[in-house]
């Protein structure tokens, strides 16, 4: 269903989105179009396409989770952002977010 990602995972990321723009925030658009493909729901590429491109920074990723329109985080998946290494944004993600118990790499940012 999610292209890497567990269908379980995608289940529960549609059941919980709640009043989010965004479904999850992935590490590249490789990741994010296969969960956009089987949900119809928008999807955030942090790393661009390859997942390799800094395109989110921890304040943009603060500001959309702060006005509610993003709660969850996907880690891993890639080098680049959010892609499992150790990125300022990755690092902050897991610091200041919750692991969500049995979804591995999930993570709940709600304020």
């Amino acid at each position: 269903m999610g292209g890497g990602v567990a269908d379980t995972t995608v289940k529960y990321l549609v059941a919980n989105q709640g009043e989010a723009t965004w479904l999850v925030a992935v590490s590249s658009a490789q990741q994010a179009s296969s969960i956009i493909l089987s949900t119809g729901r928008p999807v955030i590429a942090m790393g661009g396409f390859t997942g390799s491109d800094p395109a989110m920074t921890v304040p943009r990723l603060r500001e959309l989770l702060s006005s509610g329109r993003l709660r969850y985080v996907l880690t891993g998946g890639g080098p680049g952002p959010g892609g499992g290494g150790d990125t300022e944004v990755t690092t902050w993600v897991t610091a200041n977010c919750t692991a969500v118990d049995g979804r591995t790499g999930l993570y709940d940012c709600a304020a």
